[in-house]
């Protein structure tokens, strides 16, 4: 890390070795293609059917469906977001799972 000068360190990128792919994934954690695909086909199977989509709806409810009002504290706002952010994460492997997506 470097300093800009403002007090603010700035991180330096790492160069990626060439001809080495960009490993994908879905909540900043790198993890091989493989273990991608069977963590993202873990969660379509376990929240296949009626009874998984029930989850889901719950989960919703309470994180991307919750409304915060004004005048709550950072700390309520930043709770919520985490939650929404859980519920992306949650959402997207579901999707790639059933799409055989890594």
């Amino acid at each position: 890390m470097t300093d800009d000068g403002i007090g603010k360190e700035v991180r330096r990128k790492k160069a990626q070795p060439r001809g080495r792919k960009k490993q994908y994934n879905v909540d900043g954690t790198t993890r091989p293609p493989k273990a991608e695909a069977e963590l993202n086909e873990a969660f379509a199977i376990v929240f296949k059917g009626a009874a998984g989509q029930k989850v889901i709806d719950y989960l919703k409810s309470i994180t991307t469906n919750r409304v915060i009002g004004p005048g709550q504290t950072e700390n309520t706002y930043a709770y919520a977001e985490g939650g929404r952010w859980l519920m992306g994460v949650i959402s997207t492997r579901i999707k790639d799972g059933e799409g055989k997506l890594p």
